[in-house]
Protein backbone atom coordinates (compact mmCIF):
# COMPACT_ATOMS: atom_id res chain seq x y z
CA UNK A 1 0.00 0.00 0.00
CA UNK A 2 2.78 2.50 0.61
CA UNK A 3 4.89 1.95 -2.20
CA UNK A 4 1.24 2.20 -4.49
CA UNK A 5 0.17 5.35 -2.48
CA UNK A 6 3.95 6.84 -2.90
CA UNK A 7 3.82 5.90 -7.01
CA UNK A 8 -0.06 7.40 -7.41
CA UNK A 9 0.53 10.27 -5.02
CA UNK A 10 4.03 11.63 -6.41
CA UNK A 11 3.23 11.02 -10.00
CA UNK A 12 -0.36 13.19 -9.62
CA UNK A 13 1.86 15.85 -8.09
CA UNK A 14 4.38 15.52 -10.30
CA UNK A 15 2.43 16.16 -13.83
CA UNK A 16 0.47 19.03 -11.92
CA UNK A 17 3.47 20.99 -11.41
CA UNK A 18 5.10 19.78 -15.05
CA UNK A 19 1.38 20.71 -16.66
CA UNK A 20 1.84 24.52 -14.48
CA UNK A 21 5.48 24.68 -15.62
CA UNK A 22 4.52 23.71 -19.59
CA UNK A 23 1.72 26.58 -19.40
CA UNK A 24 3.68 29.42 -17.78
CA UNK A 25 6.71 28.71 -19.93
CA UNK A 26 3.96 29.16 -22.58
CA UNK A 27 1.76 32.53 -21.49
CA UNK A 28 5.33 34.07 -21.34
CA UNK A 29 6.83 33.30 -24.65
CA UNK A 30 3.40 34.03 -26.63
CA UNK A 31 4.08 37.27 -24.28
CA UNK A 32 7.70 37.95 -25.86
CA UNK A 33 6.22 37.64 -29.68
CA UNK A 34 3.54 39.38 -29.51
CA UNK A 35 5.98 42.15 -28.84
CA UNK A 36 8.79 41.20 -31.23
CA UNK A 37 6.96 39.88 -33.50
CA UNK A 38 4.02 40.26 -36.52
CA UNK A 39 1.88 37.39 -38.50
CA UNK A 40 4.34 38.66 -41.52
CA UNK A 41 7.27 37.50 -39.81
CA UNK A 42 6.13 33.65 -40.38
CA UNK A 43 4.85 34.10 -43.35
CA UNK A 44 7.52 35.93 -45.27
CA UNK A 45 9.06 34.02 -48.03
CA UNK A 46 12.22 35.75 -47.85
CA UNK A 47 13.73 35.21 -44.53
CA UNK A 48 16.86 37.29 -44.83
CA UNK A 49 14.79 40.52 -43.37
CA UNK A 50 13.05 39.34 -40.44
CA UNK A 51 15.96 36.87 -39.34
CA UNK A 52 17.41 39.85 -36.75
CA UNK A 53 13.79 39.95 -35.57
CA UNK A 54 13.80 36.51 -34.13
CA UNK A 55 17.73 36.62 -32.97
CA UNK A 56 16.62 40.12 -30.73
CA UNK A 57 13.48 37.74 -29.52
CA UNK A 58 15.89 35.16 -29.08
CA UNK A 59 18.75 37.09 -26.89
CA UNK A 60 15.64 38.84 -24.71
CA UNK A 61 13.35 35.45 -24.07
CA UNK A 62 16.97 33.65 -23.12
CA UNK A 63 17.03 36.22 -20.05
CA UNK A 64 14.57 33.52 -18.57
CA UNK A 65 15.52 31.27 -16.33
CA UNK A 66 16.51 27.64 -17.77
CA UNK A 67 15.49 29.08 -21.54
CA UNK A 68 18.56 27.75 -23.91
CA UNK A 69 17.46 28.11 -27.57
CA UNK A 70 14.10 27.70 -30.02
CA UNK A 71 13.58 26.94 -33.47
CA UNK A 72 10.51 28.12 -35.29
CA UNK A 73 7.74 26.13 -37.51
CA UNK A 74 5.01 27.17 -39.30
CA UNK A 75 2.01 25.64 -39.48
CA UNK A 76 2.47 23.06 -42.47
CA UNK A 77 5.51 21.55 -40.01
CA UNK A 78 8.25 23.41 -41.85
CA UNK A 79 11.50 24.91 -39.88
CA UNK A 80 11.51 28.66 -41.17
CA UNK A 81 13.96 29.75 -37.99
CA UNK A 82 16.78 27.92 -36.12
CA UNK A 83 18.66 29.22 -33.33
CA UNK A 84 22.07 26.88 -33.80
CA UNK A 85 21.37 24.37 -36.46
CA UNK A 86 20.52 27.02 -39.67
CA UNK A 87 20.38 23.70 -41.81
CA UNK A 88 16.86 22.53 -40.24
CA UNK A 89 15.64 26.25 -41.83
CA UNK A 90 13.27 24.68 -45.37
CA UNK A 91 12.44 21.06 -43.75
CA UNK A 92 9.97 19.75 -43.15
CA UNK A 93 9.04 18.00 -39.98
CA UNK A 94 5.46 16.30 -40.43
CA UNK A 95 6.83 13.06 -39.00
CA UNK A 96 7.31 14.73 -35.42
CA UNK A 97 4.45 13.42 -33.93
CA UNK A 98 4.74 16.33 -30.97
CA UNK A 99 5.07 18.88 -33.59
CA UNK A 100 1.90 17.77 -35.03
CA UNK A 101 -0.08 17.83 -31.84
CA UNK A 102 0.90 21.17 -31.47
CA UNK A 103 -0.10 22.05 -34.34
CA UNK A 104 -3.46 21.01 -33.36
CA UNK A 105 -3.43 23.78 -30.56
CA UNK A 106 -1.70 21.80 -27.51
CA UNK A 107 1.47 22.79 -25.59
CA UNK A 108 3.45 19.75 -26.17
CA UNK A 109 6.88 18.51 -23.56
CA UNK A 110 9.03 16.00 -24.56
CA UNK A 111 10.81 15.16 -21.66
CA UNK A 112 13.47 12.73 -23.94
CA UNK A 113 17.21 13.61 -22.86
CA UNK A 114 18.96 15.83 -25.27
CA UNK A 115 22.19 17.06 -26.26
CA UNK A 116 22.42 21.14 -26.66
CA UNK A 117 25.90 23.10 -26.42
CA UNK A 118 26.13 24.97 -23.56
CA UNK A 119 29.43 27.27 -23.78
CA UNK A 120 32.15 27.55 -26.51
CA UNK A 121 34.16 24.43 -24.55
CA UNK A 122 31.43 22.33 -25.62
CA UNK A 123 29.74 21.28 -22.09
CA UNK A 124 26.59 19.65 -22.74
CA UNK A 125 23.41 19.58 -21.28
CA UNK A 126 19.96 17.35 -20.91
CA UNK A 127 17.23 20.11 -22.28
CA UNK A 128 13.48 19.71 -22.56
CA UNK A 129 11.76 20.57 -26.04
CA UNK A 130 8.75 22.44 -25.05
CA UNK A 131 6.26 22.73 -28.37
CA UNK A 132 4.20 25.88 -27.76
CA UNK A 133 1.37 26.98 -30.74
CA UNK A 134 1.47 30.57 -31.50
CA UNK A 135 -1.61 32.37 -32.46
CA UNK A 136 -3.37 35.65 -32.93
CA UNK A 137 -5.70 37.59 -30.93
CA UNK A 138 -8.72 37.71 -33.26
CA UNK A 139 -9.57 36.10 -35.05
CA UNK A 140 -7.82 32.53 -33.63
CA UNK A 141 -5.24 32.14 -36.14
CA UNK A 142 -2.44 29.89 -35.97
CA UNK A 143 0.95 31.81 -36.81
CA UNK A 144 3.21 28.55 -36.27
CA UNK A 145 5.15 26.28 -33.25
CA UNK A 146 8.25 27.38 -31.29
CA UNK A 147 10.17 24.60 -29.94
CA UNK A 148 11.57 25.91 -26.73
CA UNK A 149 14.31 24.36 -25.17
CA UNK A 150 14.75 24.54 -21.19
CA UNK A 151 17.15 23.06 -19.13
CA UNK A 152 15.97 19.72 -17.70
CA UNK A 153 17.91 20.12 -14.22
CA UNK A 154 15.51 22.22 -12.40
CA UNK A 155 12.62 19.85 -13.44
CA UNK A 156 14.39 16.64 -12.74
CA UNK A 157 15.66 18.03 -8.65
CA UNK A 158 11.35 19.39 -8.02
CA UNK A 159 10.87 15.48 -9.30
CA UNK A 160 13.28 13.82 -7.07
CA UNK A 161 12.05 16.40 -4.31
CA UNK A 162 8.71 15.43 -5.04
CA UNK A 163 8.94 11.73 -4.61
CA UNK A 164 11.47 11.56 -1.75
CA UNK A 165 8.98 13.73 0.49
CA UNK A 166 5.83 11.79 -0.84
CA UNK A 167 7.55 8.23 0.32
CA UNK A 168 8.41 10.24 3.59
CA UNK A 169 4.47 11.06 4.29
CA UNK A 170 3.32 7.41 2.95
CA UNK A 171 5.75 6.14 5.50
CA UNK A 172 3.94 8.16 8.71
CA UNK A 173 0.49 6.39 8.04
CA UNK A 174 -2.75 7.17 6.66
CA UNK A 175 -3.20 10.71 8.99
CA UNK A 176 0.34 11.87 8.72
CA UNK A 177 0.30 10.80 5.07
CA UNK A 178 -2.74 13.17 4.42
CA UNK A 179 -1.67 16.18 6.63
CA UNK A 180 2.12 15.88 4.81
CA UNK A 181 0.77 15.54 1.14
CA UNK A 182 -1.85 18.31 2.07
CA UNK A 183 0.91 20.88 2.88
CA UNK A 184 3.04 20.26 0.18
CA UNK A 185 0.61 20.87 -2.58
CA UNK A 186 -0.49 23.95 -0.82
CA UNK A 187 3.11 24.99 -0.90
CA UNK A 188 3.66 24.06 -4.68
CA UNK A 189 0.05 25.27 -5.48
CA UNK A 190 1.67 29.07 -3.37
CA UNK A 191 4.87 29.01 -5.74
CA UNK A 192 3.15 28.85 -9.00
CA UNK A 193 0.67 31.19 -8.22
CA UNK A 194 3.52 33.98 -7.32
CA UNK A 195 5.26 32.50 -11.14
CA UNK A 196 1.26 33.26 -12.48
CA UNK A 197 1.03 36.57 -10.46
CA UNK A 198 4.48 37.69 -11.72
CA UNK A 199 3.35 37.25 -15.65
CA UNK A 200 -0.49 38.76 -15.23
CA UNK A 201 1.49 42.29 -13.98
CA UNK A 202 3.77 41.71 -17.18
CA UNK A 203 1.46 41.24 -19.15
CA UNK A 204 -1.16 44.07 -17.72
CA UNK A 205 1.55 46.36 -17.72
CA UNK A 206 1.55 45.55 -21.71
CA UNK A 207 -2.13 46.23 -21.55
CA UNK A 208 -1.63 49.30 -19.86
CA UNK A 209 1.15 50.61 -22.74
CA UNK A 210 -1.85 50.05 -25.40
CA UNK A 211 -4.16 51.60 -23.57
CA UNK A 212 -2.60 54.41 -23.41
CA UNK A 213 -1.77 54.39 -27.40
CA UNK A 214 -5.43 54.39 -27.92
CA UNK A 215 -6.11 57.65 -25.07
CA UNK A 216 -3.54 59.62 -27.62
CA UNK A 217 -5.83 58.37 -30.39
CA UNK A 218 -9.10 59.20 -29.02
CA UNK A 219 -7.67 62.37 -27.54
CA UNK A 220 -6.54 63.53 -31.30
CA UNK A 221 -9.71 62.31 -32.45
CA UNK A 222 -11.41 64.75 -29.82
CA UNK A 223 -9.60 67.79 -30.22
CA UNK A 224 -10.29 67.21 -34.08
CA UNK A 225 -14.09 66.77 -33.58
CA UNK A 226 -15.11 69.90 -31.36
CA UNK A 227 -11.80 71.96 -31.26
CA UNK A 228 -13.28 74.05 -34.26
CA UNK A 229 -17.01 74.27 -32.77
CA UNK A 230 -15.39 75.31 -29.40
CA UNK A 231 -13.42 77.90 -31.54
CA UNK A 232 -16.58 79.08 -33.03
CA UNK A 233 -18.91 79.43 -30.19
CA UNK A 234 -15.99 81.22 -28.48
CA UNK A 235 -15.95 84.18 -31.53
CA UNK A 236 -19.75 84.01 -31.74
CA UNK A 237 -19.62 84.96 -27.60
CA UNK A 238 -17.39 87.57 -28.25
CA UNK A 239 -18.97 89.02 -30.99
CA UNK A 240 -22.23 89.39 -29.41
CA UNK A 241 -20.32 91.08 -26.15
CA UNK A 242 -19.46 93.72 -28.45
CA UNK A 243 -23.32 93.73 -30.00
CA UNK A 244 -24.53 94.25 -26.64
CA UNK A 245 -24.16 97.98 -26.41
CA UNK A 246 -27.35 98.05 -28.49
CA UNK A 247 -29.34 96.10 -25.87
CA UNK A 248 -32.60 97.91 -24.46
CA UNK A 249 -32.35 98.21 -20.80
CA UNK A 250 -29.13 98.00 -18.64
CA UNK A 251 -30.57 94.95 -17.12
CA UNK A 252 -31.02 92.85 -19.85
CA UNK A 253 -27.69 94.07 -20.99
CA UNK A 254 -25.56 93.22 -17.77
CA UNK A 255 -27.71 89.85 -17.93
CA UNK A 256 -26.33 89.15 -21.29
CA UNK A 257 -22.74 90.00 -20.44
CA UNK A 258 -23.04 87.76 -17.44
CA UNK A 259 -24.31 84.75 -19.56
CA UNK A 260 -21.80 85.33 -22.32
CA UNK A 261 -19.05 85.85 -19.97
CA UNK A 262 -20.16 82.14 -18.46
CA UNK A 263 -19.56 81.01 -22.50
CA UNK A 264 -16.48 82.22 -23.01
CA UNK A 265 -15.31 81.15 -19.72
CA UNK A 266 -16.81 77.45 -20.27
CA UNK A 267 -15.35 76.93 -23.41
CA UNK A 268 -11.89 78.24 -22.07
CA UNK A 269 -11.79 75.31 -19.44
CA UNK A 270 -13.12 72.62 -22.21
CA UNK A 271 -10.05 73.82 -24.41
CA UNK A 272 -7.38 73.57 -21.50
CA UNK A 273 -8.66 70.38 -20.85
CA UNK A 274 -8.33 69.19 -24.32
CA UNK A 275 -4.79 70.43 -24.42
CA UNK A 276 -3.70 69.01 -21.07
CA UNK A 277 -5.09 65.62 -22.42
CA UNK A 278 -3.27 65.66 -25.61
CA UNK A 279 0.16 67.10 -24.02
CA UNK A 280 -0.32 63.96 -21.47
CA UNK A 281 -1.00 61.21 -24.51
CA UNK A 282 1.30 62.13 -27.01
CA UNK A 283 5.03 61.26 -27.78
CA UNK A 284 6.97 63.60 -26.36
CA UNK A 285 10.71 62.84 -27.13
CA UNK A 286 13.03 65.40 -25.52
CA UNK A 287 15.72 67.32 -27.20
CA UNK A 288 18.44 68.05 -24.80
CA UNK A 289 20.15 71.26 -25.34
CA UNK A 290 22.50 73.02 -22.20
CA UNK A 291 19.59 74.40 -19.36
CA UNK A 292 20.61 77.01 -16.81
CA UNK A 293 18.14 75.75 -14.27
CA UNK A 294 18.78 78.54 -11.74
CA UNK A 295 17.81 81.43 -14.32
CA UNK A 296 14.84 79.16 -15.57
CA UNK A 297 13.76 79.20 -12.41
CA UNK A 298 14.57 82.89 -11.62
CA UNK A 299 11.96 83.47 -14.56
CA UNK A 300 9.23 81.82 -13.31
CA UNK A 301 9.39 83.78 -10.16
CA UNK A 302 9.77 86.65 -12.19
CA UNK A 303 6.43 85.85 -14.40
CA UNK A 304 4.44 84.59 -11.46
CA UNK A 305 5.23 87.62 -9.36
CA UNK A 306 1.79 89.35 -9.46
CA UNK A 307 0.08 86.18 -8.56
CA UNK A 308 2.21 85.73 -5.93
CA UNK A 309 1.58 89.24 -4.62
CA UNK A 310 -2.21 88.82 -5.47
CA UNK A 311 -2.33 86.10 -2.85
CA UNK A 312 -0.33 87.28 -0.35
CA UNK A 313 2.53 84.61 -0.52
CA UNK A 314 6.01 85.49 -0.96
CA UNK A 315 8.58 83.74 -2.88
CA UNK A 316 11.72 82.49 -1.47
CA UNK A 317 14.81 81.24 -3.82
CA UNK A 318 17.61 79.61 -2.66
CA UNK A 319 19.40 78.64 -5.13
CA UNK A 320 23.01 77.16 -5.83
CA UNK A 321 25.28 79.37 -7.53
CA UNK A 322 27.76 76.47 -8.56
CA UNK A 323 24.92 74.99 -10.04
CA UNK A 324 25.85 73.37 -13.45
CA UNK A 325 24.05 73.00 -16.57
CA UNK A 326 22.23 70.16 -17.98
CA UNK A 327 21.64 69.04 -21.18
CA UNK A 328 17.34 68.88 -20.70
CA UNK A 329 14.55 70.07 -22.98
CA UNK A 330 13.97 73.53 -22.14
CA UNK A 331 10.35 73.51 -22.96
CA UNK A 332 9.53 70.16 -20.66
CA UNK A 333 11.64 71.58 -18.03
CA UNK A 334 10.01 75.13 -18.23
CA UNK A 335 6.33 73.55 -18.18
CA UNK A 336 7.89 71.11 -15.16
CA UNK A 337 8.88 73.94 -12.68
CA UNK A 338 5.85 76.42 -13.63
CA UNK A 339 3.21 73.78 -12.73
CA UNK A 340 4.90 73.07 -9.63
CA UNK A 341 5.38 76.19 -8.72
CA UNK A 342 1.79 77.41 -9.46
CA UNK A 343 0.67 74.37 -7.14
CA UNK A 344 2.59 75.57 -4.42
CA UNK A 345 0.78 79.09 -4.94
CA UNK A 346 -2.33 78.03 -4.79
CA UNK A 347 -1.69 75.32 -2.30
CA UNK A 348 -0.43 78.10 0.29
CA UNK A 349 -2.43 80.47 2.63
CA UNK A 350 -2.60 84.23 2.79
CA UNK A 351 0.63 85.13 4.54
CA UNK A 352 2.51 81.86 3.84
CA UNK A 353 5.67 80.97 1.81
CA UNK A 354 6.83 79.19 -1.05
CA UNK A 355 10.58 77.67 -0.97
CA UNK A 356 12.55 77.03 -4.29
CA UNK A 357 16.19 75.34 -3.40
CA UNK A 358 19.24 73.76 -5.66
CA UNK A 359 22.04 72.13 -5.31
CA UNK A 360 24.41 69.67 -6.57
CA UNK A 361 24.52 65.80 -5.35
CA UNK A 362 28.18 64.68 -5.47
CA UNK A 363 29.61 61.02 -5.65
CA UNK A 364 33.05 60.78 -5.58
CA UNK A 365 33.74 64.73 -5.09
CA UNK A 366 32.36 65.01 -8.44
CA UNK A 367 28.47 66.18 -9.80
CA UNK A 368 26.34 63.45 -10.69
CA UNK A 369 23.06 64.97 -10.60
CA UNK A 370 21.10 68.53 -9.72
CA UNK A 371 18.61 68.44 -7.31
CA UNK A 372 15.90 71.11 -6.81
CA UNK A 373 13.07 70.89 -4.04
CA UNK A 374 9.97 73.46 -4.30
CA UNK A 375 8.25 73.57 -0.83
CA UNK A 376 5.12 75.28 0.44
CA UNK A 377 3.71 75.92 3.97
CA UNK A 378 0.27 74.84 3.01
CA UNK A 379 -1.66 71.85 4.10
CA UNK A 380 0.25 69.40 2.52
CA UNK A 381 -0.85 65.95 0.90
CA UNK A 382 -2.14 62.70 2.85
CA UNK A 383 0.59 59.84 1.95
CA UNK A 384 -2.15 57.96 0.74
CA UNK A 385 -2.87 59.96 -1.95
CA UNK A 386 1.38 61.04 -2.97
CA UNK A 387 0.83 58.12 -5.76
CA UNK A 388 -2.55 59.18 -6.69
CA UNK A 389 -1.45 62.28 -7.85
CA UNK A 390 0.05 61.44 -10.63
CA UNK A 391 -2.96 59.51 -11.80
CA UNK A 392 -4.56 61.18 -15.32
CA UNK A 393 -7.50 63.20 -13.96
CA UNK A 394 -7.31 62.45 -10.45
CA UNK A 395 -7.58 66.40 -8.26
CA UNK A 396 -8.31 67.87 -5.26
CA UNK A 397 -9.24 71.47 -7.00
CA UNK A 398 -12.83 72.54 -7.89
CA UNK A 399 -11.18 73.44 -11.16
CA UNK A 400 -8.41 70.91 -11.52
CA UNK A 401 -7.74 69.32 -14.52
CA UNK A 402 -5.61 66.95 -13.51
CA UNK A 403 -3.07 66.71 -16.00
CA UNK A 404 -0.84 68.61 -14.61
CA UNK A 405 1.30 66.15 -12.17
CA UNK A 406 0.87 63.63 -14.19
CA UNK A 407 2.41 65.00 -17.25
CA UNK A 408 5.29 67.11 -15.20
CA UNK A 409 5.99 63.27 -13.76
CA UNK A 410 5.84 62.12 -17.71
CA UNK A 411 8.79 65.01 -18.63
CA UNK A 412 10.90 64.23 -15.69
CA UNK A 413 11.24 60.74 -16.69
CA UNK A 414 11.64 61.45 -20.25
CA UNK A 415 14.56 63.44 -19.73
CA UNK A 416 16.02 60.95 -17.19
CA UNK A 417 15.02 62.48 -14.10
CA UNK A 418 12.72 61.91 -11.18
CA UNK A 419 9.92 63.02 -9.05
CA UNK A 420 9.48 62.10 -5.10
CA UNK A 421 6.67 64.00 -2.82
CA UNK A 422 7.11 64.14 0.68
CA UNK A 423 6.78 66.64 3.98
CA UNK A 424 7.87 70.19 4.10
CA UNK A 425 9.97 70.92 7.12
CA UNK A 426 6.68 73.52 7.88
CA UNK A 427 3.66 70.99 7.39
CA UNK A 428 3.38 71.38 3.76
CA UNK A 429 4.05 69.49 0.99
CA UNK A 430 7.69 69.52 -0.88
CA UNK A 431 8.59 68.03 -4.26
CA UNK A 432 11.65 66.95 -5.24
CA UNK A 433 13.43 66.90 -8.79
CA UNK A 434 16.53 65.09 -9.59
CA UNK A 435 18.32 65.11 -12.44
CA UNK A 436 21.58 63.49 -13.84
CA UNK A 437 23.96 66.23 -14.90
CA UNK A 438 24.53 64.00 -18.00
CA UNK A 439 21.14 64.79 -18.94
CA UNK A 440 18.49 62.12 -20.64
CA UNK A 441 19.60 58.99 -22.02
Amino acid sequence: MTVALWFLVSNYLINGILRREWETTAQFVRTEVREFLTAEDFTAKDRKPVGPKFAALLRHITLMPDIVQFNVYNPQGVAIWAAVDKKLVGRSFADNDKLQEAIQGKVVADMSSLSQPENERGALQKAVQVYIPIYSDTPRELFGVMEIYKRSDPIDRDIREARIVVLLGALCGGLLLYLSLFAIVRQAARKIKEQEENLLKAQSDLVASQRMAAVGEIAAAVAHGIGNPLSSIRAAAQVAKLDCDECEGPDLQQKTLTTLDEIIQQVDRVQKRMRGLLNFAKPMEPRPAPVKINSLLSDIVDVLRPRFAEAGVSPQLDLDRSLPEVQLDANHVEQIFMGLVTNALEATPNGGRVTIRTNTLKDNGSATSVHISIEDTGEGIPVDSRERVFDPFFTTKPDGTGIGLPLARKFVERNGGKIIISDGTSGGAKFDVVFPVGGSK
